[in-house]
């Protein structure tokens, strides 16, 4: 069973060291790192490209910066054809010293099961996930982007074979991860499991991706990208959809 673990990074090359030495700090050893540097002209990273010593780790660069979501995309299609499993680490989480020993375990004694959420928490051991209930399944759209009953960030483990090709909207260059995650929510339940899978030392608002406040003009310019991207998917007329997109406008109003 192998594993490809997929990081964007962005200008943050010391925190991205942490996470690669968090995954070859695993016991269990049958995976891949995909890292995507979206910061081309950043020379800190010269010198992460060269300690690169183990054939599992796949560094590479965009030509220009792109945005996380086309970073992700790359990433996902630089995936080997051995791979079972995608997970989405970013540059400035780690792994617990147990991460994919434990979701080795959780996936064979849940053979059926496509998607897989676990916790993120605090370097403390908080969990930043709020679920009230583990192994259980939880449906995306409803349980998360409408009815919040499963709130926070959470760590997606998914099969290789469930993503296909469903892919980050490239036309928001920050965030907006939802409609990756609807898409794939149309076919597929999640899995909570109660387990503290990556850690992180808190938000920092300096170097984070999304750290700038939106207007009103440009959170309705995003949502109205975000329709467009969804009728070109041929989801946009999906009751859940129209709904989740008629709750985010009152929100941007009210």
């Amino acid at each position: 069973m192998r594993f490809s673990i997929i990081t964007p990074t962005y200008k943050r090359k010391d925190l991205l060291v942490r996470a690669v030495q968090s995954v070859l700090a695993q016991t269990y050893q049958d995976w891949e790192m995909i890292i995507v540097n979206d910061s081309p002209t950043d020379e800190t990273y010269r010198t992460f490209a060269s300690s690169i010593n183990d054939s599992r780790i796949h560094y590479h660069t965009n030509r220009t910066n792109s945005g996380v979501n086309f970073t992700r995309n790359t990433a996902l299609d630089k995936v080997s054809s051995e791979s079972n499993w995608i997970i989405f680490l970013d540059d400035d989480d780690y792994f617990a010293s147990d991460t994919l020993s434990s979701l080795h375990e959780l996936i064979l004694s849940h053979p059926h099961k496509s998607w897989f959420i676990t916790n993120r928490a605090d370097k403390d051991g908080t969990s930043l996930t709020q679920i009230k209930k583990s192994d259980t399944s939880y449906s995306y759209i409803r349980d998360y982007l409408l009815l919040k009953r499963c709130k926070g960030d959470v760590t997606h483990t998914i099969n290789t074979s469930a993503i296909h090709l469903i892919r980050f909207p490239i036309h928001v260059k920050q965030g907006e991860e939802w409609l990756f995650f609807y898409q794939l929510g149309l076919t597929e339940k999640m899995f909570y499991h109660n387990h503290n899978s990556t850690l992180t030392d808190g938000y920092d608002a300096r170097n984070g991706l999304n750290f700038r406040k939106r207007t009103r003009g440009e959170k309705f310019e995003t949502l109205s990208i975000l329709f467009y991207e969804g009728v070109r998917l041929g989801i946009a007329y999906h009751p859940t959809f129209l709904l989740y997109v008629f709750i985010r406008i009152l929100r941007i109003l009210y």
